[in-house]
């Protein structure tokens, strides 16, 4: 198949009428849309974005806006593909057919207030820690002044086994933040080079420990350093900066067997939204 029929776009997804059926049976009565990227064949940008509407108006959606709109051998050669672009890549060499990658879900206020994420805690479908984790969002969002945190702070999952918050950071050069937290009670944090997990086996304040570690990253208190060869990630880990101001290891992930024992990190990131 030619290269210059294989498109990729950032679509902003909303259902086409309040209290549309499918987008409350789909993604709740929490999410006012969702952003998606979208993979597939066309002669041309304007042709894929057509077929882009057709298909989500087939399902009562809407495809309210486009954004980046390019062919895939452009994105190919600015930066390798994600797994995730990956295998929509296969999928549509394979079917011929659209492919729709991750939704990441926003409010249906312009921006996910404090307020807002006090109320979605009272929901009844949350368990109590994921109850607690938005309450404690919010009153971590109503006392810092976080002028880097993109507006429409991510948050889906109500009434399923995860509930999913994701705190984009307004600059694309720094690291987003995804707060996932399980009804069998595990908190993941995940800092897009790695992640950390929070659960019983960390002692009874396991939940507190979490907290701590994403009120520390929301004020750069939280240093991500990786280690990587040419665009191969080999490992990363994070610490956490204590009261003395000593940064203390606080996770560790290996993507490669062969990941370097000590020695300098090629990408150091201190995480701050303020």
């Amino acid at each position: 198949m030619s290269p210059d029929r294989f498109w990729i776009a950032l679509v902003d997804v909303r259902p086409d009428k309040p209290g549309n059926p499918a987008w409350l049976e789909s993604f709740g009565d929490s999410a006012g849309g969702a952003f998606v990227h979208v993979m597939g064949l066309a002669p041309n940008a304007r042709a894929f974005r057509k077929a882009i509407g057709d298909h989500l108006a087939g399902q009562g959606w809407l495809a309210a806006t486009f954004d980046d709109t390019e062919l895939l051998s452009a994105l190919k050669a600015r930066e390798p593909l994600s797994a995730a672009f990956e295998e929509m890549e296969r999928n549509v060499v394979r079917t011929g057919e659209l492919q729709l990658g991750r939704f990441f879900l926003y409010p249906p206020e312009d921006v996910a207030t404090s307020e807002w994420l006090a109320r979605e805690s009272e929901d009844q479908r949350l368990s109590l820690t994921q109850s607690a984790v938005l309450s404690n969002l919010s009153r971590m969002l109503r006392h810092l002044p976080l002028s880097q945190l993109d507006q429409g702070i991510g948050l889906t999952g109500q009434g399923s086994q995860v509930l999913e918050v994701h705190l984009p950071h307004r600059d694309p050069l720094e690291l987003d933040l995804t707060i996932l937290v399980r009804q069998e009670e595990e908190i993941t944090i995940d800092y897009e080079y790695g992640h950390v997990h929070f659960n019983s086996a960390a002692g009874t304040d396991w939940v507190s420990q979490a907290l701590e570690f994403v009120y520390g990253a929301l004020q750069a208190g939280v240093k991500v350093e990786i280690w990587a060869a040419g665009d191969k990630l080999q490992q990363s880990r994070a610490l956490i900066l204590l009261e003395n101001g000593d940064w203390h290891p606080f996770a560790m992930w290996s993507a490669t067997p062969d990941a370097p024992a000590g020695g300098t990190p090629t990408i150091v990131k201190v995480l701050s939204f303020l």
